[in-house]
This record gives C-alpha cells, sequence and structure tokens, in this order.
C-alpha cells in the first residue's frame, strides 16, 4: 500500500472536499436540454435577440469612425469623477433621479432660503466655501424623488474647450463661449427647457458632483440651518504650482480671468482664539471630497436611469464623424454639429423626457454591465503590457510562454473543446477554429436581453457594449492564434510574436483608453492624494496634460 506524505494530507483533504463538491452540484439538476427549453419572458421574445453564431471572418477591426469604445465609455463612467474629469468634454445627457431621504447642502453668505434657481451640495465641504463675512449652510433632505437631467464630463467647469457645449446647443442652440460666466442665465434657461417635462433640476461636475434646482419650494425640507465659523485665506501655498490657465482666456480678458476670486477677510467671531480654518485648506477639502467618488460606483446619491440616455456619439449624427476623425478623445466636441443633426438630437431629447416615469425600460443596470467588463479585463491587459514590456525575462521564448498563459487565462473560459486548431495544422493557416472563441467571449454579457425590453436608447448602449467587448475578445483571440503554438518556437519566432503583440496591445488599449490605466506611478503616500488637473485647480498652458500626480494633504498645498 502507497503511504501518502503527512505534508500532504492537507492538500488531500482538501481535494476530497472540493471532489464531493463538485460531484454534489450535479446531483437533481436539471439536465442541459430542460434548461434551454425553459419558458421566460425572454423566450417569447427570442426572435428578436440579435444573430449571434460564430463567424467564419472572425478577425475584422471596428470602424475607425465608429463610437462604441466612446459610448462604452460614457455609460460606464456616468456619475464617477476621475473618468469625467479626464474626458471633460461631456457628451451625453441622461435621465436621473435623487432618491427621497437625500441629505444636500447649500452656502451662502446671508440667511434665506433661495428663491430662484440655485446650487445645491452633494458634501457640506462643497457648500463651506460659498459662506463669506457670514457662512451659513442649510441642510435640506428630499421629500420625494427628485427629476433630473445629467450632463456628462466636466460640465460644470467654465472653460472655453467644449465642457458646457452640450448646455449651450441645448438652450441656445450652438457654442456660446461669450455665455461661459453667465451662470445665472444658464440655469434660468435650463429650468425653462426642463419645466414642460416636470424635470427639479440639472446635475453638473466640476472639481465635485452638484446640482442645479429650480424650486427650493418643491420636493425639499430644511434640516437646519448653520452659522458656520468665516472662512480666511491663512493657508500658505506653493506657488510654483499655481499656472494660469490658457483655456479660460481670451485675448481680451484680464490675466486674472478663470483664477479663485480673492476673499477679504472677514473679522474673527468673539471669543474665537487662534487661527481659522483657511479658505485654501477649504478648496482643498472640496477636491478632496470629490475625490471620494473618483471610481466605481461613484456618486450613489444620483441614480443614472440609462433608458433615457442620449448622446451625441450617436452615429446616426453624421456631421461630427469628421470633426472628430483624427482627433484625440480628449478634444472631442460638439459644437460643430449642423443643424439637422442637433433638431435630431433635441426631438430625441424632448421624446427621452417626455416620457411617462413609469416607462422603465428593460430593467437593465448597463453601468454594472459595463464596468464588469472594465473590471475583468482592465487590470489583465496591464498585466500583459507588463510581461510584454518588462525586461525580466531571461529570454523572448520564456517571455512569449508568458504571454501564451495570461491569454490562456483570459480567454479559457471561451475556449470549447472544438475551438481548437486541426491535428498537425499550423494555427494561422485557417483561424475559422478560432471563431468559436471570438463568439463565446464577446456574446456573454449583453446579446440575450431580446429587443421589446429595450428603449432606442438601450439599443444603442447594448450595441456599443457588444461591439466593444467583442474587440476586445477579437483581439485577444487574434494574439491567441499565434500564442497557442509558442512553446514550439524558437527564440527568433519568439520575438516577432513578441514585436506583434506589442503593437496589437497597445492599439487595444489606445482604442478602449479606459481611465482606469491613469494612475499616479508611483502610488500616492499617506499624506498625499492622487490629483487630475481640472477646473479651477492647475490648469497649465497645455489643456491636454492630464497627467496625474500626487498633491499634499496639508499645507503647504501643492495643487
Amino acid at each position: 500500500m502507497k503511504v501518502v506524505p503527512c505534508s500532504l494530507w492537507p492538500s488531500l483533504q482538501l481535494a476530497l472536499v472540493f471532489a464531493a463538491f463538485v460531484q454534489s452540484s450535479y446531483i437533481h439538476q436539471p439536465t442541459d436540454q430542460a434548461l434551454l427549453s425553459t419558458h421566460s419572458e425572454f423566450d417569447a421574445n427570442a426572435d428578436a435577440r440579435p444573430h449571434t453564431s460564430p463567424e467564419e471572418n472572425w478577425d475584422v477591426p471596428p470602424d475607425p469612425d465608429g463610437t462604441a469604445n466612446y459610448i462604452f465609455n460614457s455609460v460606464s463612467s456616468a456619475m464617477i469623477r476621475w473618468p469625467m474629469t479626464l474626458f471633460k468634454n461631456g457628451h451625453s445627457i441622461t435621465g436621473a433621479s435623487i432618491p427621497t431621504g437625500t441629505i444636500l447642502y447649500h452656502g451662502r453668505p446671508h440667511r434665506g432660503i433661495p428663491t430662484r434657481p440655485e446650487w445645491l451640495a452633494f458634501d457640506i465641504e462643497h457648500s463651506y466655501i460659498f459662506g463669506q463675512e457670514e457662512c451659513y449652510v442649510y441642510t435640506f433632505i428630499t421629500t420625494r424623488p427628485l427629476r433630473l437631467a445629467y450632463f456628462d464630463g466636466v460640465s460644470a467647469g467654465k472653460l472655453l474647450t467644449g465642457t458646457l457645449d452640450t448646455q449651450d446647443l441645448l438652450i441656445w442652440g450652438r457654442a456660446r463661449p461669450d455665455k461661459w460666466r453667465e451662470e445665472g442665465e444658464r440655469i434660468t434657461k435650463l429650468c425653462e427647457w426642463g419645466r414642460p417635462f416636470g424635470l427639479d433640476g440639472f446635475v453638473r461636475m466640476e472639481f465635485h458632483f452638484e446640482l442645479l434646482l429650480c424650486d427650493f419650494s418643491q420636493g425639499l425640507k430644511v434640516v437646519s440651518v448653520d452659522s458656520l465659523i468665516p472662512l480666511i485665506d491663512d493657508v500658505p501655498r506653493d506657488q510654483s504650482r499655481r499656472r494660469q490657465s490658457r483655456e479660460l482666456r481670451t485675448e481680451d480678458q484680464p490675466a486674472h480671468v478663470g483664477l479663485l476670486p480673492p476673499q477679504i477677510p472677514p473679522p474673527a467671531p468673539d471669543g474665537w482664539r487662534g487661527s481659522r480654518y483657511g479658505d485654501t485648506a477649504a478648496y482643498f477639502e472640496i477636491m478632496h471630497a470629490g475625490s471620494w467618488h473618483n471610481h466605481a460606483p461613484g456618486e450613489t446619491r444620483v441614480h443614472v436611469d440609462y433608458s433615457r440616455f442620449v448622446t451625441f456619439y450617436d452615429e446616426s449624427l453624421t456631421s461630427l464623424v469628421a470633426a472628430r476623425r483624427g482627433v484625440p478623445h480628449l478634444d472631442h466636441r460638439i459644437a460643430n454639429i449642423s443643424a439637422p443633426d442637433l433638431a435630431r438630437a433635441k426631438e430625441e431629447l424632448s421624446e427621452v423626457f417626455g416620457r411617462d416615469a413609469s416607462v422603465v425600460g428593460s430593467g437593465v443596470d448597463w453601468a454594472s454591465v459595463t464596468r464588469v467588463i472594465i473590471q475583468r479585463y482592465s487590470a489583465r491587459l496591464d498585466v500583459l503590457k507588463h510581461i510584454l514590456e518588462t525586461e525580466e525575462f531571461h529570454n523572448a521564448t520564456e517571455q512569449a510562454s508568458q504571454v501564451r498563459m495570461q491569454l490562456l487565462i483570459g480567454l479559457g473560459p471561451y475556449i470549447t473543446t472544438d475551438a481548437v486548431p486541426a491535428p498537425g495544422a499550423s494555427p494561422s493557416a485557417n483561424t475559422s477554429w478560432a471563431a468559436p472563441i471570438v463568439h463565446h467571449c464577446s456574446t456573454t454579457l449583453a446579446s440575450h436581453v431580446p429587443d421589446a425590453l429595450l428603449t432606442r436608447q438601450e439599443l444603442r448602449i447594448r450595441d456599443a457594449v457588444g461591439r466593444t467587448l467583442r474587440e476586445i475578445c477579437r483581439v485577444l483571440t487574434r494574439m491567441w492564434v499565434r500564442a497557442i503554438a509558442i512553446e514550439e518556437a524558437d527564440e527568433s519566432e519568439a520575438r516577432d510574436a513578441l514585436r506583434g503583440w506589442r503593437i496589437e496591445l497597445s492599439q487595444l488599449m489606445a482604442w478602449l483608453d479606459w481611465a482606469e490605466w491613469v494612475r499616479c506611478e508611483p502610488a500616492c503616500g499617506p499624506d498625499t492624494i492622487c490629483h487630475l488637473p481640472t477646473w479651477p485647480y492647475d490648469m497649465g498652458d497645455d489643456p491636454n496634460d492630464m497627467t496625474p500626480r500626487c498633491v499634499r494633504r496639508y499645507a503647504p498645498y501643492t495643487w
């Protein structure tokens, strides 16, 4: 009898437990045929499903004028500060809501609830700065759901580079750089536009998210009114980091335009001792509070309604195709849209916001669908990039073998037993064997929701998700075709494969353009946070320099 060493007993026990678990999981389970024949609401609409059979000619790159990747990013980034800061020129206007019981804040230099459209903050740090010689912060609670429209991007940033385009086109019919400072007129016009649709207000973002509320007498109740210690600018500032922004100025504007306004120091309250909270620290804390919503799930107090997702990346708006061609994602604008295309977009907005509130679409959480894809592939693609670029391997064959293993890990769940090349054949001679891999990889997450359940806007999202996922799967499968037999290759063949893979992966990651790959390297320490330049902070001479960096959490501040 063979004796099992004691050192292997834990592993053996674990293996036996796992085997028992696997065996039990099959007991009394319905057969595959029974599962496939189960009737449901989805089966009733089976004829509406998109065609998803494997393609013989699967290796077709996306249309260079296509916008699936941009729509995907808009959906995955909604109400998330980091990607919205990075791609500041928003292209989408979406239905949204704030639920009953949400706490909101409004700061002002005097007592009194606003009697005209005004701003509300989601975090009190954002309200504190609006008190001056006297600082009153009103705390409100919503008494019913607030019905809203959400402008994505840095839509509250007072820039001349496109951040205000969606609002300008909606209320004035064209980009109005002359109106960039007219916030009072802007909010009044927005509320006039939204009134027929029953909109309570609008959500935008600058260094933090904000709510523009049209009527403070509707849907809100005052919780408290607090007279806070007024701020004073008494915190040292590292002036080497403050650079004026060329974006914020025109030739006839003075140099100070766009910078934070100076404050007259207010008197200290009677009985106060010592230094006071400085406004420089207060401005940093707004940015800090905004950074709490840098990554998924983002600002969760606003619920985005993707069944009412209207985007200017809609490919039927053909006048914007030429304007985007060859232009980096950061510079995309909608200011050059044609009058007919703008009319179509505004007609869609009227239809979307004019729908009865009971029309809720499919109920699919499209943000979660996109984020599942990002979670699945962002780190894996990053690891592949590292393996392809590192010099830690002794030779090309070892490096190529590691790339092969990472591709197998990523594609393994989609490689069926028949998705292999013919015995003895070159894998690249006829690549039809790989079609099922692309098919399974690209259709699992989004293609099975019937058309009949989706709004027109959701159909657009589903298409973008499917095309984005398909391109990821196509490129990885293309790499796998060469990698499957790479362990049999010599050093020269391995080097050639590595060169090709570097190009393919680089092109894929550039096309996806995910904000998850924009980060501070090395990571920030406990005394700093990772910061992206945003209005009105640290907007330098190059508007496209979105290099993140670590900034100090306390004086002297370095943003």
